[in-house]
């Protein structure tokens, strides 16, 4: 092989590289740009809701796990892993979500209008509502695991008048596929665990 032809296929290769690399500078893989989801209230039937009461809840800031700090939508893949989804994300931070949804749920359950989200005075609640989350996700075949300590005080924490571990299951869609439905198998759980609350705070509705 003359030198004339090596030099010639050398340019020729260089020529092919140089334009698969322009190629790909000129049209990058395009992001993933993730769909964003939130909590919501669970309603329930005009005949399940309870006459008016005086109650006045005061829910604390709900406390969720490190994993769920970001908007990320977090998915479990198994016992001890989680992986986040490129494609779908919290529209909030879901200490924040679960707390709102968690209002609605009982207003639609105790009933009251009155749940207040921020700073109360002791003197302007009947009861609070402490809820801390140990695990809140939907694994990769689509099954919901809400698990929780809870606690209903007296105003300003002065007595535990209830307590308990909520654990609770939905089965649903799988998060990869349909993150929508992942979303509302979430707020399900979350309306179940406002239904477990509901039997201990209506005993002390109306005292004030």
């Amino acid at each position: 092989m003359n030198a004339s032809l090596i030099t010639f296929r050398y340019a020729a290769l260089c020529a092919t590289g140089l334009c698969l690399g322009g190629c790909s500078l000129l049209n990058p893989p395009k992001a993933i740009t993730p769909r964003s989801f939130v909590l919501t209230p669970i309603p329930v039937a005009p005949s399940a809701r309870p006459g008016s009461t005086n109650i006045i809840v005061g829910i604390k800031r709900v406390k969720v796990p490190q994993y769920l700090s970001e908007k990320t939508f977090a998915m479990r893949r198994g016992p001890n892993e989680i992986v986040y989804l490129e494609s779908a994300e919290w529209a909030e931070p879901l200490d924040a979500a679960f707390q709102r949804v968690l209002a609605a749920d009982l207003c639609a359950r105790i009933p009251t209008d009155q749940v207040r989200l921020s700073l109360w005075a002791p003197e302007t609640v009947t009861v609070e509502v402490d809820v801390n989350v140990e695990r809140f996700d939907v694994d990769s075949r689509g099954e919901g695991v809400l698990r929780a300590w809870w606690r209903v005080l007296s105003p300003a924490g002065e007595k535990v008048l209830a307590s308990g571990r909520f654990a609770g299951a939905r089965k649903g869609p799988p998060p990869n596929t349909n993150p929508g439905g992942a979303a509302a198998s979430m707020s399900g759980l979350a309306a179940d665990l406002a239904d477990k609350l509901v039997q201990d705070i209506t005993p002390v509705r109306d005292i004030k």
